[in-house]
């Protein structure tokens, strides 16, 4: 039986992906701020939305980091390439807190999270809408 607390951390970005992303030498940082929603769902019912915010994506030569406000809590976290092109994720904790069994978070290059806590489904989009997609 897994642990409640087991924490697993799957990158769902390939280092080819991000190395393109960050372009050549010298680049100097740049920063983009996008609406974000907190959805989830449990049981596969339908999403409910739990918090809306702004998520800020800073982007330099070899770093990702992402600072996410959801109002009254902030998360941030950061894709490292080293000059060897292997890639380090920092990742932000768990955002769906509950001991609803086993736990896994997907950390994506684009900004977006997938939090599984049992039957618990946790996605953070960028947008203002819940994903269309869900687990059945």
């Amino acid at each position: 039986m897994a642990d409640a607390r087991a924490i697993a951390v799957v990158a769902a970005a390939s280092i080819a992906a991000l190395s393109a992303a960050y372009g050549g030498e010298g680049e100097a940082s740049t920063s983009r701020q996008q609406p974000a929603v907190v959805c989830t769902s449990e049981g596969g019912s339908p999403w409910i939305v739990k918090a809306r915010g702004t998520l800020t994506r800073t982007k330099s030569k070899n770093e990702i980091i992402y600072d996410l406000d959801l109002g009254g809590q902030s998360y941030t976290w950061r894709f490292i390439t080293s000059p060897q092109g292997s890639t380090t994720i920092v990742g932000p904790g768990f955002l769906l807190q509950s001991d609803a069994g086993a736990r896994s978070q997907q950390l994506y290059v684009t900004g977006e999270i997938r939090e599984h806590a049992g039957p618990i489904i946790l996605s953070l989009a960028i947008g203002s809408r819940c994903p269309s997609w869900l687990r059945k």
